[in-house]
């Protein structure tokens, strides 16, 4: 019947407990998913009493071949009641083991001093000194035995412990499990007794003279196969430790009634009982992670118990050819006398009474085997299961032996001394008569003793090594979810963050899982495949590519540069619902990683600096820029380029076995450089054309992860040239657009030529207006410049105003040089120098001719000059030739009203299309009797004709 139990708090801590090992099926897809569960067999102890702790001293003793140990119930409690982290134990385990791996230490030869030490230290991490205090009272029985153990035998590991490194281990537990493999692992051939507490044994109602018996019971002990405690998927086994124990079992003499003989007594005196119990062992049948459920298949082990005797040299020796079926060999024992008269007729005398004494020797042999059972377990975990009982077990085992007693040939009675008066017939007779009594009564006092002795036995000692008759007490820890988290470390030569058919090369390489800043599992990557695997439990984790097995963040092995991805470091998440892991891919390349930011380096917005190359306030993010890097491989000139995000970042890979490496910024023609820094060391430009960082070297790749930041800036702009013809005197505007480039104090200077003035068009709007007409000789860019869309500072019209001095001689032609010169912000020693030339030509002006005609009269005669009398009414007109070698733009006619005669209002025409009188957005205005007409651009010999009204008074 299954009794689900209050969990044994060494259970509740084995539980998710004992790393225990995830092993699954060696045929499990890459990357699939199994549901586990926790299942330990056996239950521990929740106190300890002054009897027990007895008991728990003398089974160490036993266990380990001698010794003296004297822990009071205390210093047990103390160690039965500290549980530390598992991941803690493995730690110091793998540091006093001197083993890099979790793997390696578990595998690795330890002496039982150094499990105590290790765990010790690690109940001093997890500051219980109680325990620690506890612990060292040990050293001494455990310093003693020679011999070693391997952990792994007890705690199975057989993947990745990662899924339970977080879990407890209770001291008690792991020490216990620790001394009974040590005494597998050791042969412990002459095992030191355990006495058991003292029993008392009623006998009262048999009719057998005495109302109890209290019989001496000392145990020897070995170990025939250590405990295993696992975590695994359906399938997975586990089992408690299989027990060798001989029972000596002293009655004291006492003398009972030998029931059915007349005054008859039995005395018994010493009984060997051989005791073997079998692995309890289970297996976990079907697991639901997300219900947190599973069902377990169980089964005590096998039984056999033997009276009579078997040597020692043969019970206890792993080396005797018969170690393993002693049973065997199981002969008679003396258990005890019986003191017997016997009336011996006398020919004409009484009959003569002869006191005779008879051995009692007895041999019988016990094998029970228990039935399978199928559980269910539900959490809350931990929770405790039973299958079977041991003191329903007892009962049949000890019938089983007692029916065996009764075999011809495994209870006789023989002669302890020679009785000479006594015929041998007559011998013979009350011997064989005497036998069926004894039997009998053996049967009657042997039932209560035995299955006391053994009830004893399992409460006192067995169940202290997880074990009982007939009985298996399994606990269930927990149950989760365990990935086999696949993937492969792969040299990216391209590289392009893809796997094609690449493959890993020599360097030593880890992959490990990190959770809680510990790392929880590690694989090495072997060279070629590079592919690996880590079995993870539910939770997050980072899954760094390291050089050591113990790193918690990446590391690129030596001579490489992580690829896909960036960092080296990809995260997992395990749920309780996860059926599979994505395979996980870490591309790396050989060379050098270069990497940084370009920007525009003006100290734009509150807190930038510019030209320090350091990205400030909101100076902006390059983006689109094409970089490069070039060098020689091989003796060939080679180049690789990226192209900047939108965050103006860049990533570019430099092959380890280029030479003569040099890094471009990507600065336009209307840029330079302002400087790079290299790993946060700065190389600032001394010269707007410095070519040392327009083509930056670098180190020689060496798998290093490079950060180079490069700041630009635009150049100063004076654009373009002009050119310009007219008659003297004469001035000519020449309209330019100026560009800043960069933040600073610009001057305007003009030479040669006919002299001139700079005015700039200060707002930025795109022309110089009457306003902004007053002469400039500097001005100063800062963050109040207006800027593009794009954060780049604006360009603003400008204008250069040439004056040509009356009575300058046609053809003489001069150039006027303006320059402008930027000091930059923040480096007044650096200085960006821009100019344009404007060249004036002096040329004759166009051919005016004015006419007249009398339109009162209408003769048609048109003259430059006619006769008129008052009110009639004149027609002026200017007729404009273009008789210059080059087309004239910008000409403008007027003409001032002589004398007392009249302008006809809205009589002004151009080419004879009519103009407005007034100063409108037409070509022509009379203000104040003068009369102005702006004419089209007059091509070579092109013609236009202006005319007008007036009234003679």
């Amino acid at each position: 019947m299954n009794q689900p139990n209050r969990a044994p708090r060494w259970l509740s801590r084995l539980a998710l407990l004992l790393t225990l090992l995830v092993s699954w099926n060696a045929g499990a897809q890459a990357g699939s998913c199994s549901a586990v569960a926790c299942v330990a067999a056996g239950p521990r102890l929740l106190s300890v009493d002054s009897q027990r702790s007895v008991i728990l001293n003398g089974l160490f003793q036993g266990l380990l071949g001698g010794g003296s140990l004297t822990l009071s119930a205390a210093d047990w409690n103390a160690i039965a009641n500290a549980d530390v982290n598992l991941g803690l134990f493995l730690n110091a385990l793998k540091a006093g083991a001197d083993v890099g791996t979790t793997a390696g230490a578990l595998n690795t030869d330890v002496t039982l001093l150094q499990v105590l030490d290790v765990a010790a230290q690690a109940a001093q991490t997890s500051g219980n000194t109680a325990a620690v205090n506890a612990l060292n009272l040990l050293r001494p029985a455990l310093s003693a035995p020679n011999g070693t153990i391997r952990l792994g035998d007890l705690l199975k590991l057989e993947g990745s412990s990662a899924a339970f490194l977080t879990s407890q281990v209770n001291l008690l537990n792991l020490l216990t499990g620790s001394v009974q493999l040590f005494n597998y692992r050791n042969a412990v051939t002459t095992p030191t007794p355990v006495t058991l507490n003292a029993l008392n044994v009623s006998l009262s109602g048999l009719g057998l003279g005495v109302n109890a018996v209290t019989p001496t019971v000392r145990v020897y002990l070995q170990v025939i196969e250590p405990p295993v405690y696992r975590c695994g998927p359906q399938g997975t086994q586990f089992n408690t430790a299989a027990i060798r124990a001989k029972l000596n079992v002293d009655l004291g003499g006492v003398q009972l009634n030998a029931l059915g003989l007349t005054g008859g007594k039995l005395t018994l005196t010493t009984l060997d009982l051989y005791l073997e119990v079998a692995k309890a062992s289970g297996t976990i049948g079907t697991v639901d992670a997300i219900n947190r459920a599973l069902s377990l298949d169980a089964q005590p082990g096998v039984a056999q118990l033997g009276l009579g005797q078997i040597s020692d040299s043969v019970f206890f020796n792993r080396s005797d050819a018969n170690y393993e079926n002693p049973f065997g060999l199981l002969t008679q024992a003396t258990i005890g006398t019986v003191d017997l008269s016997v009336r011996v007729p006398v020919p004409l005398l009484p009959d003569l009474i002869v006191p005779i004494v008879l051995n009692v020797r007895a041999k019988a042999l016990a094998d029970n085997t228990y039935l399978l059972s199928t559980t269910t377990a539900a959490g809350p975990y931990p929770q405790t299961y039973t299958v079977g009982s041991s003191s329903a077990a007892v009962g049949t085992l000890v019938g089983t032996l007692l029916t065996s007693l009764g075999t011809p040939g495994n209870l006789t009675l023989e002669l302890r001394d020679p009785a000479p008066l006594v015929p041998t017939a007559l011998l013979t007779g009350t011997i064989s008569a005497a036998l069926s009594p004894v039997l009998s009564t053996l049967g009657l006092v042997l039932r209560p003793v035995l299955e006391a002795v053994l009830m004893a036995t399992v409460d006192q000692v067995l169940r202290l090594l997880g074990i009982g008759i007939g009985e298996a007490v399994f606990t269930v820890g927990g149950v989760g979810n365990v990935c086999a988290v696949t993937g492969v470390v792969y040299h990216d030569r391209q590289p392009d963050g893809t796997r094609d058919a690449e493959n890993w090369d020599d360097p030593t390489t880890f992959v490990n899982a990190v959770t809680g800043g510990r790392v929880q599992a590690s694989a090495a990557v072997p060279a070629g495949a590079g592919t690996f695997t880590l079995a993870l439990g539910e939770g997050t984790y980072t899954l760094p590519v390291a050089r050591t097995a113990a790193a918690i963040s990446a590391g690129n092995p030596a001579g490489f540069v992580f690829v896909s991805p960036l960092n080296g470091t990809r995260t997992v998440t395990v749920t309780a619902a996860s059926t599979s892991v994505p395979e996980q891919e870490f591309g790396l390349f050989q060379g050098d990683r270069l990497s940084g930011v370009v920007f525009r380096d003006d100290g734009r917005g509150p807190g930038g600096a510019a030209h320090d190359v350091a990205q400030q306030g909101a100076e902006t993010a390059l983006g689109a820029r094409t970089l490069t890097v070039s060098g020689t491989q091989a003796g060939a000139a080679v180049t690789r380029s990226a192209v900047t995000a939108a965050d103006g970042s860049y990533t570019l890979f430099v092959p380890g076995d280029w030479t003569g490496v040099a890094f471009r910024s990507g600065a336009s023609a209307t840029e330079v450089v302002t400087g790079v820094r290299l790993n946060g060391v700065a190389a600032l430009t001394g010269d707007v054309s410095d070519p040392a960082l327009r083509d930056y070297a670098l180190p020689a790749p060496s798998g290093a992860d490079q950060t180079l930041n490069a700041g630009l800036t635009g150049r100063v702009g004076l654009t373009p040239d002009r050119s310009g013809r007219g008659e003297a005197p004469l001035t000519v505007r020449y309209a330019h657009t100026f560009t800043p480039g960069t933040t600073g104090t610009v001057s305007f200077a003009t030479t040669g030529g006919f002299g001139g003035q700079v005015f700039l068009d200060s707002d930025c709007s795109g022309v110089v207006s009457d306003a902004e007409r007053t002469a400039v000789g500097s001005v100063t860019v800062d963050d109040s410049w207006p800027r593009l869309p794009d954060g780049r500072l604006r360009s603003c019209a400008l204008e250069v105003e040439v004056t040509v001095p009356a009575g300058t001689a046609v053809g003489t032609t001069r150039a006027t040089f303006a320059t402008a010169s930027l000091a930059w912000a923040g480096r007044p020693d650096v200085q960006d120098l821009a100019s344009v030339t404007d060249t004036t030509t002096v040329t004759p002006g166009a051919e005016l001719v004015k006419t007249v005609e009398n339109l009162t009269r209408a003769d048609g005669v048109i003259a430059p000059a006619v006769d008129a009398l008052p009110n009639e009414r004149l027609r002026y007109c200017l007729n404009v030739r273009n008789t210059t070698p080059d087309p004239l733009t910008g000409v403008t006619v007027s003409d001032t009203l002589q004398g007392v005669a009249a302008y006809v209002p809205g009589s002004l025409t151009l080419e004879g299309a009519a103009l407005t009188d007034a100063a409108d957005t037409d070509a022509g205005e009379i203000v104040t009797r003068t009369i102005t007409v702006r004419l089209p651009d007059l091509t070579v010999g092109a013609t236009q004709r202006v005319c007008f009204e007036v009234l003679v008074p």
